[in-house]
């Protein structure tokens, strides 16, 4: 699972309210334009939010475990090349 460009920013939401957290990623998400992608630092489990994305974004996102916590997980989140 290659991407066009090397990883974007990395955001930490650990010390965002727990409520925040999965709707603050999604919205990170929605900003991206294909290829590119961003770096995210968990205080939990993302196996949830993992499943949203292939629920939500059936072939429109990429997800690659950088790190497996606890107590931290590093999750790459990116939206594919398009198609040629």
């Amino acid at each position: 699972m290659n991407f066009l460009q090397p990883k974007g920013a990395t955001y930490d939401v650990r010390k965002l309210p727990p409520e925040r957290k999965q709707s603050a990623i999604l919205s990170m998400f929605d900003g991206l334009k294909p290829a590119q992608t961003f770096v995210v630092v968990l205080d939990f489990d993302p196996d949830g939010l993992r499943r949203q994305f292939e629920a939500f974004f059936v072939g429109e996102h990429i997800w690659v475990c950088l790190r497996s916590g606890p107590p931290e997980w590093l999750i790459e989140i990116g939206r594919p090349r398009p198609a040629q």
